[in-house]
């Protein structure tokens, strides 16, 4: 079982994501459209992987990430973004993909980086 936290705050986006996240093996799946969301709905459920955008309309993905991974420890990521400048460095490392969003090329990572 792979519970995955996408956090992207463009709804057709993030559905998109979960649809080919879905498909690649991810079992459950919680969506959050904030960096606060995102704590929030890490806090209720603990994922096993994260999937993000980097800018927010309200804080960002890698700060988002970065507080995650403080309350519950190492969790691999993924960040799908529009602005890949915007996550070099991220801290943790994670695997960076740039929109348009290439199904396969998620697919890919996310069977790599997943724990299925």
């Amino acid at each position: 079982m792979c519970h995955v936290l996408v956090i992207e705050d463009d709804w057709l986006i993030a559905d998109h994501i979960m649809s080919v996240i879905e498909r690649a093996g991810a079992t459950s799946i919680a969506q959050a459209d904030t960096e606060t969301a995102a704590v929030d709905a890490a806090r209720k459920h603990c994922p096993q992987m994260i999937v993000s955008d980097v800018r927010l309309h309200e804080g960002t993905g890698p700060l988002a990430v970065q507080r995650i991974i403080a309350a519950h420890g190492n969790i691999p990521v993924m960040f799908i973004t529009g602005t890949p400048d915007a996550c070099v460095p991220c801290d943790p490392p994670a695997v960076i993909l740039t929109k348009p969003i290439n199904e396969a090329s998620v697919i890919d990572a996310f069977r790599s980086l997943a724990p299925l």
